[in-house]
């Protein structure tokens, strides 16, 4: 199990194989992820890179976190 929270999101670089998401710290709503996928990612928010979905998941529930709806804007 690996996760790692990262608090200054300036080009963190995640490959195909990692899961991660996006949230605000101080309302607690995640508004990116879970996602899997490549790429670069600069964000003002928290960032959180995992091996699966699965650990995403429980971080969320242990940090009591809300997942946004994708149809909220």
């Amino acid at each position: 199990m690996s996760i790692q929270k990262i608090t200054n999101v300036d080009n963190i670089e995640t490959t195909q194989d990692q899961w991660w998401m996006l949230y605000n710290e101080s309302t607690k709503i995640v508004f990116e992820g879970p996602l899997q996928c490549s790429g670069s990612t600069t964000s003002p928010y928290i960032m959180v890179i995992a091996d699966t979905e699965e650990e995403l998941l429980t971080y969320i529930e242990e940090n009591d976190l809300v997942i946004l709806p994708e149809d909220v804007e």
